[in-house]
C-alpha cells in the first residue's frame, strides 16, 4: 500500500510538472510600449519615403541612356548630337561658299588689275609715238606676260590626249562622235582664248562635270570642261587671257584633264584648226606691232 501511495504521489507530481511547462510556453509576450509614441509614428510614416528615395533602378545606377531619354532633345541625346551636327555642317558650307566667292573675286580683281596695266602701256606707246622722238620719258615697266587679243586656253604646252572627231569612249567603251579635244592638263589655270561673254556655267549632265561656255563676237563660242574650280558666272564679261576656271577631274573622266570644244554659228568644229588659226592671228598681230 505505501509503494502504491508513493507511485501515485510521483506521478501526480510529474503530471503537475508537465501541465506548469506547457502553459509557460503558451503565454504571449506583451510588447513593451515606447515612451514616446509620437517618435514611434514617425518613424514609421518616414521610413517608406526614405526607401522609395533610396531605390534607384538598374539603369541609373549602371549610367545606361535608355531610348526615351535619346528621343528627348537633352544634352548628350541623340537628337541634341543631330542638331549640333546640322549646325556644324551649315557652319562649314557658309564658310565654303563665302572663301569661294573671295577666292573668285581675287580672280577678277587680278584679271582687272593686269587689263589696268596694259591699257596704261598701250596709251604711253601710243602717245610716246606722237611725241619728238629725241625727247625721253619715264614709261610704266610693260607687264612680263602682257595680254595680247588671242591667247592659248592653257599657259602649258598644248598636249591634246584625245582629238576631234569619232572615237571610243574610253569609259563606256562605245564609239561617238568627240566635239571637242582633251588637253593635258592637271589641275592647272584655265584662260579665255578671247574676249567675250559668259554665256553658261554649271554641272553638265552628259558627263562634262563642271563647264563654262563664252561667247564671242556673236560668232564663236568656247566651252570648257571637267573644271574643278570655276571663277566667273553667266553674264559677265571676260577679257583674252582672264583665269576664268581650273582644270580637274569633274564628270565622266578618267584623269585631270581640260576637254576644249567650239561652235562657229551654233555649229561644232575642229578646236585644233581653230587654235591654229588663232595662233596664226596672234603671230600677225606681233608683226604690225613690231
Amino acid at each position: 500500500m505505501k509503494k502504491l501511495k508513493y507511485t501515485f504521489t510521483l506521478m501526480a507530481l510529474f503530471y503537475s510538472c508537465l501541465c506548469f511547462a506547457q502553459f509557460n510556453t503558451i503565454t504571449p509576450t506583451i510588447p513593451k510600449k515606447s515612451e514616446n509614441p509620437k517618435v514611434s509614428e514617425k518613424s514609421n510614416i518616414e521610413d517608406p519615403v526614405k526607401q522609395k528615395k533610396a531605390k534607384k533602378s538598374w539603369k541609373q545606377v549602371l549610367n545606361i541612356t535608355t531610348k526615351s531619354d535619346l528621343k528627348n532633345e537633352t544634352k548628350g541625346s541623340t537628337k541634341w548630337l543631330t542638331s549640333q551636327i546640322d549646325s556644324l555642317k551649315t557652319l562649314i558650307k557658309e564658310y565654303s561658299s563665302v572663301k569661294e566667292i573671295r577666292k573668285n573675286e581675287f580672280e577678277k580683281l587680278k584679271d582687272s588689275l593686269m587689263l589696268q596695266a596694259q591699257n596704261r602701256v598701250e596709251e604711253t606707246k601710243k602717245a610716246s609715238k606722237k611725241q619728238n622722238f629725241f625727247t625721253t620719258y619715264d614709261f610704266v615697266d610693260e607687264p612680263a606676260a602682257s595680254f595680247s587679243k588671242i591667247v592659248m586656253p592653257l599657259k602649258n604646252k598644248i598636249t591634246i590626249t584625245s582629238s576631234y572627231g569619232t572615237r571610243t569612249h574610253p569609259i563606256f567603251g562605245t564609239k561617238k562622235t568627240h566635239n571637242g579635244i582633251d588637253l593635258k592638263a592637271s589641275y592647272e589655270n584655265v584662260y579665255s582664248v578671247m574676249d567675250g561673254i559668259v554665256a553658261a556655267t554649271g554641272w553638265d549632265s552628259k558627263g562634262g562635270g563642271n563647264f563654262i561656255k563664252v561667247k564671242h563676237f556673236n560668232r564663236f563660242e568656247t566651252s570648257y570642261l571637267h573644271l574643278s574650280e570655276m571663277y566667273y558666272r553667266a553674264g559677265e564679261i571676260v577679257k583674252a587671257g582672264f583665269v576664268i576656271g581650273k582644270s580637274g577631274n569633274t564628270g565622266n573622266s578618267t584623269g585631270p584633264h581640260l576637254h576644249f570644244s567650239v561652235k562657229e554659228f551654233g555649229q561644232n568644229i575642229n578646236p585644233s584648226h581653230f587654235l591654229n588659226d588663232l595662233i596664226k592671228v596672234n603671230n600677225l598681230i606681233a608683226t604690225y606691232n613690231e
